[in-house]
């Protein structure tokens, strides 16, 4: 098989020691490039303007081509370090080769030759590489410079979408660049660069939006495959279908009113209710009302932490509410343990052993009160769970707090024991009645003051609370550190616990409490603590 002329690549005839030339001449300019951005990286502005467009790899067109043309091609650069353009609405830069069509059938087995190599597919690899190498015998050399062009195109297709960049560019003010010779632009170059692998990286981590609707990584596969015109069918033919009838506005406003798992199961029953159920007004409604303190930290400068997760996950709302940590509040969480305990037998050839069960519950409200229970086997969860109220007493084991969350840390605090008869008529609800319950029961120690004026300080501090005596002491608070978990994604319905210590009021010393036989927490959602 006779080799084809290189010229269907380029103008001028390449050859090998022009290459390695080419080759040595684009690593000293890359290695200088870089070098130059680190050492303007600490002085660099936030905002940048339009004429950081020379320093964003917009000239890199002229440097990766330039090279190659040879000194007798007309309208190429000649020199790799050519000085930047001055900022215009319009600047040139060198038309990239064109590919033949039977290259460009080889290059992509030889792309296709390269993923299947970094997927481990050594057998699939090695048979593309030899079909493409039949096809071509400077294939790789073709291949590289594609991507080395798709990487510019990405880095730059990155860089013009960064938000820094979209606020400070004005659009009137943006360069439009123009191939030299063609007339082509830049976006005709880049759709010739789709299918380079640099910028199919680049597409696979920016949320696409089909449909009109914005899909996370999971589903904007999915979506480019579905047709443009998409209505709901029924599935018998002979029968009619009543949502063909509605607006799809006012489909959207019926699944503003349904929860999540309603929303999804909606969503399954064909193509365009899953388009429908991806508009963002519905997802951003459930944001805002499942984050808020305590789920999320209160910001000290008082701005609000939701508008800061919605820039991290690039205002995909339904994505954050899938993957950010987030307390179930519909249901409770529950640790079911168990250990051996060795009993007596009257048989000395014989051992007994007993299961002891019990379980531990956990029950989060959105005002940051949590109740905690540990029961026994005596007392099933169909018994214990509709107790779990607020105004629930007298059970041994129970216990009130606060709770907040801060990443998937939980911290349960101020867990007051309130199976004693005496807290019955406590409001734990009240962040007021909590605050007194717990002050008046601290003693602040006084370091290097004399014992009149310690003695002082505990006489007032008891006389602001002499006015409600009816409130009980409590000598001993706990607090639990545990962690949220997701098995799977998006149900956060796993915790464990890191720690748990019990705090002597009187003294302020913290003393762990041992756990010995404690399992996670799995929650279990309850009807009835949806509907309240």
């Amino acid at each position: 098989m006779n080799n084809p002329p290189f010229a269907t690549v380029n103008d001028a005839q390449i050859e090998s020691e022009e290459l390695r030339r080419f080759r040595e001449e684009w690593k000293a300019e890359v290695k200088r490039r870089k070098g130059a951005v680190i050492d303007h990286a600490d002085t660099e502005s936030e905002d940048t303007g339009p004429s950081d467009w020379s320093s964003a790899g917009v000239t890199s067109f002229n440097d990766v081509f330039s090279a190659s043309a040879g000194p007798s091609s007309s309208g190429f650069a000649t020199s790799l370090t050519s000085e930047p353009p001055t900022l215009s609405t319009s600047f040139h830069v060198s038309t990239a080769p064109a590919l033949s069509q039977g290259s460009n059938l080889a290059v992509s087995i030889y792309r296709e030759a390269v993923v299947h190599e970094q997927r481990g597919e050594l057998e699939e690899a090695l048979y593309l590489y030899r079909s493409a190498f039949r096809r071509e015998p400077n294939v790789d050399r073709l291949y590289e410079r594609e991507e080395m062009l798709g990487t510019i195109i990405a880095q730059q297709i990155a860089s013009a979408s960064s938000p820094k960049k979209a606020k400070a560019l004005d659009p009137l003010m943006t360069p439009k660049v123009v191939l030299e010779g063609s007339g082509s632009t830049m976006d005709d170059l880049s759709k010739k660069m789709e299918n380079t692998l640099a910028v199919q990286n680049l597409k696979s981590s920016v949320p696409r939006t089909e449909h009109g609707a914005l899909a996370s990584r999971g589903l904007d596969s999915i979506l480019h495959n579905f047709p443009q015109e998409l209505v709901f069918e029924p599935e018998d033919e002979e029968e009619s279908a009543p949502l063909k009838l509605l607006p799809d506005e006012m489909i959207v406003h019926i699944l503003k009113i349904l929860d999540p798992n309603s929303l999804e199961r909606f969503a399954s029953v064909n193509r365009k209710a899953r388009v429908v159920s991806l508009d963002a007004s519905v997802w951003r409604k459930l944001v805002k009302e499942t984050y808020k303190p305590p789920q999320i930290p209160v910001s000290p400068d008082g701005s609000s932490f939701l508008e800061y997760l919605s820039q991290q996950y690039l205002y995909d709302y339904r994505r954050l509410y899938i993957e950010h940590p987030r307390i179930r509040l519909d249901g409770v969480y529950i640790a079911v343990c168990h250990y051996i305990r060795p009993g007596l037998s009257e048989n000395s050839w014989v051992n007994v052993n007993h299961l002891i069960t019990y379980h531990r519950y956990l029950r989060f409200f959105p005002n940051g009160q949590v109740i905690s229970l540990l029961t026994n086997e005596e007392q099933p969860p169909a018994h214990v769970i509709p107790l779990l109220k607020p105004t629930l007493r007298g059970l041994k084991g129970l216990f009130y707090g606060n709770w907040h969350l801060t990443g998937n840390n939980i911290v349960l605090s101020n867990l007051i024991d309130a199976s004693s008869r005496s807290l019955t008529h406590v409001d734990f609800s009240s962040p007021t009645l909590m605050a007194d319950l717990l002050g008046r029961n601290t003693v602040p120690l006084a370091t290097g003051a004399s014992s009149s004026e310690s003695s002082h300080n505990h006489h007032a501090h008891s006389h602001s609370h002499s006015d409600d005596s009816s409130l009980p002491t409590v000598r001993y608070i706990f607090t639990m550190s545990l962690t949220l978990l997701s098995r799977p994604m998006g149900r956060w319905n796993k915790m464990d616990i890191v720690s748990y210590d019990s705090l002597n009021l009187e003294t302020g010393e913290a003393s762990p409490v041992a756990l010995k036989h404690e399992r996670p927490f799995w929650f279990s959602k309850v009807r009835s603590y949806a509907l309240s």
